[in-house]
């Protein structure tokens, strides 16, 4: 009989019959296939039988809404949920585990009587590194070239765990040298810090984003695709579509060649792809030349570099330069150009490092498939606040429950996203409700850094660069009253 009754949805989703009508079309049931039955019986009899019949019938019709609701990722339970998952996502699709730091190692090889660099070293996978705290394990191994340096190789923490790993300090080698060879090693880019376990509700939001894959298109589909590799995480991804029809892919964390494999097989068109660009928005007429770029270089000292393209000062076009950093978005040439042509616009700066362009053998073929590893902005915030509640627990559990809560709406922060004000006075009035009441806070000020530059807002937003993410600790995060 429930499989009769009406299917009303309301935003709830859909909703139990009420035992008033589960009542009267048991009733006229009854009458229909029982010509002559008669309910003159004694009332308590009546009310026994129908109450019991409707109770049985309403249990079947609450098994049927569940089943209903279900369905949808928005409403399914824990197993429907794997099995929409499965589904959407593919097989084996299940709420992801916690993965361990990442950070991407480039070793220098060089003769140690003379300083020349040693090409066609090989840096097997297993080669070990450590930044004096942990140890990184080389997963895709690579050679050097003819400058005695690799390209970036991909590395993996021997434990699990969640730490930041500042650019710079993953210098030790583990691994024994080889004889005759002179060999470093350094991150030129801070690591990714590992992920915690994937929790119901992000595992939800992943199978609802697969569901919309195949009707919304390529983007979806590819976020889909990237969110399935091992150690991306997922508020590291991003689609960007460019000028011109192309794409730019941002992607953080994962071993480059499977997240390269990801983008193959999502069918994007891979000659539409294009990488970051590193542009040029001011140089100087002195001595030595200062560049300013539109977004965070990312170089350090002793970077080689050249640009190209620039507009006025054409004198430094395809001229290389060796780098002396001033801060994140400035940095000086070691080249005299107080008599050069003055700048006038333009100018695109070479390497990017940024840019990762693995190559992807499918026989008898081999494709470039680049994208873009997303460098770490690391967060600082002072938050300053009082009360006018004379009688909370105190100060240390204000910050107690307050830094954590802040430091995780910092790490859930998209790729490019800036950071709401608004939104931090929210987590701190949430996460310390328990021990004082957000009716009377009276000052609450948040003091922001980023790469440990003080950054005032743009309106209620701190932006930071545009292809880069935000990461913070507790221990990042001071709370203290006013």
């Amino acid at each position: 009989m429930a499989d009769n009754f009406p299917v009303v949805i309301t935003s709830a989703g859909v909703q139990p019959t009420p035992p008033a009508t589960i009542l009267a079309a048991l009733i006229a049931s009854v009458t229909a296939t029982n010509p002559g039955i008669t309910f003159s019986l004694p009332g308590s009899l009546i009310e026994d039988i129908s109450s019991t019949d409707v109770a049985a019938i309403a249990e079947c019709d609450q098994a049927r809404v569940e089943t209903l609701n279900s369905i949808s990722p928005y409403a399914a339970n824990d197993f429907m949920l794997l099995e929409l998952g499965q589904i959407y996502i593919g097989p084996g699709a299940a709420p992801g585990v916690p993965t361990n730091t990442s950070v991407s190692v480039v070793f220098t090889a060089l003769d140690p009587n003379t300083s020349a660099p040693i090409a066609g070293l090989v840096i097997p996978v297993g080669f070990t590194v450590s930044d004096g705290t942990y140890q990184y394990v080389v997963q895709d191994g690579g050679v050097t070239a003819s400058n005695g340096q690799t390209l970036p190789l991909y590395c993996i923490a021997t434990v699990a765990g969640s730490w930041a790993v500042p650019s710079g300090t993953v210098t030790t080698l583990i691994t024994a040298e080889p004889p005759g060879v002179n060999l470093t090693c350094s991150n030129t880019t801070p690591g990714v810090a590992g992920a915690v376990a994937e929790t119901a509700e992000q595992f939800r939001a992943r199978v609802l984003q697969a569901g919309q894959a195949v009707s919304t298109g390529l983007a979806t589909t590819l976020k889909t695709l990237l969110g399935q590799v091992p150690g991306v995480q997922q508020r590291l991804i991003s689609v960007l579509q460019q000028p011109g029809g192309f794409w730019e892919v941002i992607v953080g964390g994962g071993d480059p060649y499977l997240v390269a494999g990801a983008i193959y097989d999502s069918g994007v068109n891979i000659a539409g792809l294009v990488g970051s660009t590193l542009s040029i928005t001011a140089i100087t007429n002195a001595n030595p030349g200062q560049i300013t770029t539109a977004t965070n270089h990312g170089y350090s000292n002793g970077q080689v570099a050249e640009a190209s393209g620039i507009v006025g000062m054409t004198e430094l076009n395809g001229v290389p330069f060796t780098v002396t950093v001033v801060d994140e978005k400035n940095f000086t040439i070691g080249i005299n150009t107080t008599g050069y042509t003055a700048y006038v616009s333009g100018g695109v700066l070479t390497p990017n490092l940024k840019n990762v362009a693995p190559n992807i053998s499918d026989p008898p073929d081999i494709y470039t498939v680049p994208f873009v590893d997303p460098p770490q902005q690391t967060v600082t915030i002072a938050v300053s606040w009082n009360t006018t509640q004379p009688n909370f627990v105190s100060q240390a559990a204000v910050a107690q429950l307050a830094a954590p809560a802040i430091a995780d709406y910092i790490n859930s922060i998209t790729v490019g996203g800036p950071i709401s004000l608004l939104i931090l006075g929210e987590t701190f009035a949430a996460a310390v409700a328990s021990v004082l009441d957000p009716e009377t806070i009276s000052v609450l000020t948040f003091t922001v850094s980023i790469n440990g530059v003080s950054t005032s807002p743009t309106g209620q937003l701190i932006l930071g660069d545009s292809e880069s993410y935000f990461f913070s600790t507790t221990a990042s995060i001071a709370v203290s009253q006013a």
